[in-house]
Parts: structure tokens; C-alpha cells; sequence
């Protein structure tokens, strides 16, 4: 019944809303309180984990906000703290009343303490020359520092951030002993460049960080207040939970490209350089390549919306909306003024097409070990999927059934699925992937707020790939990359090879449209809400847990405080009863115990393991020093002492893996015209033969093999 109730609210809220919904708002003050309103209303009746609009919920809104808004403490004054404070307990008061009143107070401060400072910084760099004699410090630790009482002390700690930067910047130039002796070796003494003072060094420091500092502030400005909406509604929303987020226009259209891996444009990826959006890259047969008209370096001067639109310059404008008037309908035309490399113009006009962003998709190579022996193996970036639902799009499953085919052709002994870095995606996605594995039978459990539990089975018919597995995941292998490698586990199906845990994200997001009433173009964006917990099979959470590899190398996220059980807002972990499934019936059959005593010998003593987890542990200790020395020689001491050690752990991290890396047949013909392409795989192919948790992957697929003869 009270779940009944529950979804009468809702719908009723529904129906209200098609009537409210549909106004047009009249100003952008409005528009932010109907965001406001539609972000409640979709968080108190979906959310997986509802809080109560109470004083303690008004608290950690309020102290998120401020933190988010200010993580540094760069620009606001204690005076400024003490203003805000007022507002401390009414944060819930004024998400019940759409009221966004404390969010114009603070971002307009916030715009006036930033011009200020812009002047104070100048003062600074116009001022007395900067010396570094004095026995002062740096504080880079934000928790250690109170908000500056007035701006005097706001002008000292600036101050204090520009010398040390500029000692970064001195010591970055300098030649290390290796290189002078290299220059000394050459015999072309007469050509040496002849060695910059202390007081040159200084002066190109300078100019760096003045330059860097005014390119700072000018991007700053550049952005709306309203771009920085999002800030305030997310305090609400993530103190829900973390992944509880709230989405503009903007940010909601570059999650779609991000999950579907395409974009409608010319073809090219750039950079804001001065300014200027500049061209960094060409996709091999896009627009721009095809056009032989644009190179890389060539800046972007004017943009211009069919053949007879009006040029708009995109001069100085934020590159994301530079990018935006780029981008645009498929088969339309976008004109461009662009000024080339050696200084001329050009004016250059394109047709939009479909763009794949290659790096988001499945790739595969075959390795080749020193005993011979033939393994396969997919990296999977993400779990994407083709949102469009058309004919063009790409879902990973198909595109990983597809890439095992054409490695199993080549008469590939055993899988290896890496899944490292990969944040998760689409769920019905790695439903599919666990089917090609594993066949037909459940692959994950998942719980509403209501206590529901709904068992995910995979469908597929056809077990695609049935021999030696391994799952290679790290500390950022989350959500969906976490319910793979659970599954497998569960099944006995794969060895799973990475650190003691994964992140630790067991919770489903959906989106709700803010628009989805309204019969206009999409003008309030999109909240990503969390609506389920998932669990494996025997019943278990990934929340906060993650999942413990069998096999275990530490790395040197191993050390961080990256995982979900270090975010403040992170839902807690639970377990539910199991559901029935059986455990992998086919060959080889895996014998843990063995494969683990096998990698244990091999792992017992290793240098290379040594070496990393003292670099982890030093790492770590590193982060601890909140002070950092602006006296010169001490400043240099503490860094060279730093970069001495650096070096030492990275000869000694330094790993042959002693693996032979080729292409896939079919990607070996796209080699001989896209050669950009070519490129990226071979840097990855040069990563892998010097992957030692790659290397210890391969010995456990041959373990497996030996043992399951």
C-alpha cells in the first residue's frame, strides 16, 4: 500500500507538472528556480536513497557548496564566511521554496573577489621584483589554511602560490647533470647554447606564470554565471549520494557523446591556445581531413552556419562553445575562417558527418609470449551503447562478440579482458558481454528503494569464447567493469588479475530529462539519478568493497584515497540473499588454489613489486607535506631530493615483459591508409611490452592451460 501511494504522488506530481512545466520562463532568474523545482521534485520521488529536507541535510549542503565553490580558498574573505553562515541551516528551507537567492549572493561575490584578485596578482607581478631569501612557505594543504580576514592576506597568500610556482617553473628549466654531461660528450662545444643565468631563469619563470596567470583569469571570466548553476544544484544533489547529479544542456549533450562514442562535426579535436581554437588533431576521413585544407596548428577564426549565415568569431571565446557552434546537424554546413600555420587566411567550407571517437571503442591485438604461445586480448575503455537506437550506433556488446570472432580465427589459446580504467556504462551492456562468457543465466541483481529485487539474466544463446580467461581490472575499474569481473568470479569462469579491490561503485544511475513536460527545445537539462543498488549473484555489494582480484599486484592507486569508501556521500554496503545460479561447467575448470600458489612464487620477492609499493607508500607520504620551503636552496633541495627518488623507482618499475604485439588481420589492412590510427595502436602495443600486470596475466592463462591438460 505504501508503495502504491508512493507511485499515485508521483504520477499525480506528473500531470501537475505537464501543466506547470510548459511555461515559458521569462528570465534566466526564472529558469534557475524551475531547474531548482524540477530537480526536488525528480530527487524526492526517485532517488534510491531520499534524505530529509532537514537542518542536518541544510548543513552538508551548505558546507559542500562552499567547499565546491571555493576548494582552494583563493577568492572568498572570512568576512565573506561569515555572511554565508546565515544561510547554513537554510539551505533545505530554500530547495522546498525554489528559492536560488543565496546562489546569486555567493557566485556575484565570488565574481568580485575574483576581479580583485586579478588586480592584486598584477600588483604583484608590477610590484617589487620577487626574491627568495626569506625562510616563508607555501601552505598547499587548504585544510590547514582559514579564509584570509581581509586582502591584504589574500594579496600574502597569492603571493606566496606565485613564488612557488615560479619556483617550479625554475626548476623545471633547469639541465639536469646528465644532460650537460651528454652536450659536453658531443664534441660541438662551439654550438652549445651557452647557459642561462639564475636571474634569466628567474625572468622566463616569471613570464610564464604572469602569462599562464593572465590566461587563467581571462578563461575565468569568460564563463557565464550561469555555467556555474550547476555547482549549487549539485551540492543538493550529490549529498544525496555522490553519483546524484545534475546536468546543463551542455553537460547532459557531452554525456551523450561520451556513452555513444560519436559526435556530428568536422572531424577534429582542439585546444584553446591564447585564445585561439586551435586545430590539434585530425580524425582520418572526417570533413576537415578530406577537405586537404586544414592542418594541425591552424586556428579557428570565425564560424559561420550555412552558406549564407553570419560569421560569428570565435576569438577568445570559452572552447567548449567554440565547439558547440562547430558541431552541429548532420548533412549541414559549417563555414570557417581559418588562419593557417605561416599567418594566412582561409576560408574553408565543410559538411558535418557522423564522428566515431575511436578511443572509446573495443580494441583487440594478439600477443605472442616467449614460449610461443598465441593469446588474445580486448581493452574495453567503456561500456557504451548506442542511445540513438539507429542503425549508425555501436553498443560494446556487439562490437566485443565481433573482435573475439576475428580473434579466435586467428587461432588465439586463451582471453584476456581488460577493463582497466573503465568507469562502467550501460548495464543491459555488460549483461550482454558477461552472456558471451558465461551463456544464458543470471549476471546481476538489482534493488530499488523499495526493496525490490530484480534478478539480470543474460539471453545470449551462444557462448562465444570458452576457453582460458582473465580479467585484468585496477583501482578505477568501476560499476559496470565491477559487476564483469564479480560475475565471472562468481561463475568460476575467469581469473580476475589487478589490486587487493576495485573502486566500489555498486550503484545504478538513470537519467530523467528536466524537460521531459515541456514542449520546449531542451533548455533545463538532465538529472542522473541514482535509482538502484546492484549486487552479484551470491548476494553481495561492490559498494564501497569493490571487487578483491585472485590474483593480486598492488599499484599505486593502491595507496590513494581515489576509492568510493573515501567520498564522504558514498552509500554504505549491504548484501541480500543469493539468487540461483551454477558455477562454470565447462574447460579448462579453474583451480584458484593452484594459479594462486603458482603467482605467488612467481610475484615472492619481485623487485618490480618491491619498487611499487614502495613508490605507493611514498607517494602517499608525499601528499602528507602540506608546506612547502620558498627559500630557493631549500626549495631545490626538497625537489631534486623528490626527483632523485622519482628516478630511482622508475628504473626500478622499468619492465620487459618480453611480448610480441600484433594487429588483428582486418585492422592491419586499415593501417595502410589511416595512419593515425596506426600510431595510436603501435603506442599502445609499446605500453604492453613493458605491462608487467600484462605479463602476469599471460603466465596465468598458461598456468590454466597446463593445469586443466
Amino acid at each position: 500500500m505504501l508503495n502504491l501511494r508512493k507511485t499515485w504522488i508521483f504520477l499525480s506530481l506528473c500531470s501537475m507538472s505537464l501543466l506547470v512545466f510548459c511555461f515559458n520562463a521569462s528570465s534566466q532568474g526564472d529558469r534557475e528556480k524551475e531547474i531548482f523545482k524540477r530537480v526536488r521534485e525528480t530527487l524526492l520521488y526517485t532517488s534510491y536513497a531520499p534524505k530529509n529536507l532537514n537542518e542536518a541535510y541544510s548543513k552538508d549542503v551548505y558546507k559542500k557548496y562552499i567547499e565546491d565553490l571555493d576548494p582552494f580558498k583563493r577568492y572568498f574573505l572570512k568576512s565573506d564566511i561569515e555572511e554565508f553562515e546565515g544561510y547554513r541551516n537554510k539551505m533545505s528551507e530554500m530547495f522546498i521554496n525554489s528559492d536560488v537567492s543565496f546562489y546569486h549572493l555567493t557566485i556575484d561575490r565570488l565574481y568580485k573577489r575574483i576581479d580583485e584578485t586579478e588586480v592584486y596578482v598584477n600588483e604583484i607581478f608590477e610590484g617589487t621584483p620577487l626574491t627568495f631569501t626569506k625562510d616563508e612557505y607555501f601552505i598547499s594543504d587548504e585544510k590547514k589554511r582559514e579564509f584570509p580576514s581581509n586582502q591584504a592576506q589574500a594579496k600574502e597568500y597569492w603571493k606566496t602560490y606565485i613564488k612557488y610556482s615560479v619556483l617550479q617553473e625554475m626548476f623545471n628549466s633547469q639541465k639536469t647533470n646528465d644532460s650537460l654531461d651528454d652536450n659536453n660528450n658531443a664534441g660541438d662545444s662551439d654550438k652549445e647554447e651557452k647557459p642561462k643565468t639564475r636571474k634569466e631563469i628567474q625572468d622566463d619563470a616569471v613570464k610564464k606564470v604572469k602569462d599562464n596567470l593572465a590566461e587563467y583569469f581571462r578563461q575565468i571570466k569568460l564563463r557565464k554565471k550561469s555555467d556555474l548553476f550547476s555547482i549549487f544544484v549539485n551540492a543538493y544533489t550529490e549529498v544525496f549520494d555522490i553519483h546524484t547529479t545534475y546536468f546543463s544542456p551542455k553537460d547532459k549533450d557531452n554525456f551523450n557523446t561520451t556513452m555513444s562514442g560519436k559526435i556530428i562535426g568536422i572531424g577534429a579535436t582542439l585546444q584553446d591556445i591564447k585564445g585561439y581554437p586551435t586545430i590539434r588533431e585530425l580524425v582520418i576521413g572526417g570533413p576537415a581531413w578530406k577537405s586537404k585544407q586544414i592542418e594541425a596548428g591552424d586556428k579557428i577564426l570565425k564560424v559561420q552556419q550555412g552558406k549564407h549565415g553570419t560569421p560569428v568569431s570565435v576569438v577568445g571565446m570559452l572552447l567548449d562553445d567554440a565547439i558547440r557552434l562547430i558541431r552541429g546537424e548532420e548533412g549541414s554546413i559549417v563555414v570557417l575562417t581559418i588562419e593557417k600555420k605561416e599567418g594566412s587566411a582561409k576560408i574553408v567550407t565543410l559538411v558535418r558527418e557522423e564522428i566515431e571517437i575511436q578511443e572509446t571503442f573495443v580494441r583487440s591485438a594478439i600477443i605472442t609470449d616467449d614460449g610461443g604461445n598465441r593469446y588474445g586480448i580486448l581493452y574495453l575503455p567503456e561500456f557504451y551503447v548506442n542511445l540513438e537506437s539507429n542503425s549508425k550506433g555501436r553498443d560494446c556488446s556487439d562490437d566485443v562478440k565481433r573482435e573475439i570472432n576475428e580473434l579466435k580465427s586467428q587461432g588465439i589459446k586463451g582471453l584476456i579482458m581488460d577493463v582497466r580504467n573503465n568507469g562502467g556504462g550501460s548495464l543491459s551492456e555488460v549483461v550482454d558481454i558477461a552472456g558471451l562468457f558465461v551463456g544464458k543465466g543470471p549476471v546481476v541483481q538489482v534493488k530499488d528503494s523499495n526493496g525490490k529485487i530484480k534478478v539480470l539474466d543474460s539471453k545470449e544463446k551462444e557462448i562465444v569464447w570458452d576457453g582460458a580467461l582473465v580479467i585484468m581490472t585496477n583501482e578505477l575499474s568501476a560499476s559496470a567493469s565491477e559487476i564483469l569481473a564479480g560475475a565471472m568470479q562468481d561463475y568460476q569462469r575467469a581469473v580476475i588479475v589487478g589490486p587487493a579491490q576495485t573502486y566500489g561503485k555498486g550503484t545504478v544511475q538513470t537519467m530523467f530529462p528536466l524537460d521531459r513536460f515541456s514542449l520546449n527545445d531542451d533548455k533545463y537539462g538532465a538529472l542522473k539519478v541514482t535509482i538502484q543498488k546492484f549486487y552479484r549473484i551470491t548476494g553481495s555489494s561492490t559498494q564501497l568493497k569493490g571487487v578483491t582480484s585472485d590474483i593480486v599486484i598492488s599499484g599505486l592507486m593502491s595507496y590513494s584515497d581515489i576509492f568510493e569508501k573515501s567520498q564522504e556521500y558514498a552509500l554504505s554496503w549491504d548484501q541480500i540473499t543469493p539468487t540461483q545460479y551454477t558455477t562454470w561447467q565447462g574447460t579448462p575448470k579453474i583451480d584458484y588454489t593452484y594459479l594462486k600458489t603458482k603467482s605467488g612464487e612467481r610475484l615472492k620477492g619481485s623487485a618490480y613489486i618491491s619498487s611499487i609499493e614502495a613508490a605507493g607508500k611514498w607517494s602517499k607520504e608525499l601528499e602528507k607535506i602540506s608546506e612547502i620551503p620558498l627559500q630557493y636552496d631549500k626549495f631545490m633541495e626538497e625537489m631534486n631530493k623528490r626527483k632523485k627518488q622519482g628516478k630511482v623507482y622508475e628504473k626500478e618499475t622499468t619492465f620487459d615483459a618480453k611480448l610480441q604485439v600484433e594487429a588483428p588481420a582486418y585492422e592491419l589492412v586499415k593501417f595502410k591508409s589511416d595512419t593515425v590510427l596506426k600510431a595510436k595502436r603501435e603506442d599502445w602495443y609499446k605500453g604492453m611490452k613493458k605491462d608487467f600486470n600484462l605479463k602476469e596475466s599471460i603466465n596465468v592463462l598458461n598456468d590454466l592451460r597446463k593445469k586443466s591438460k
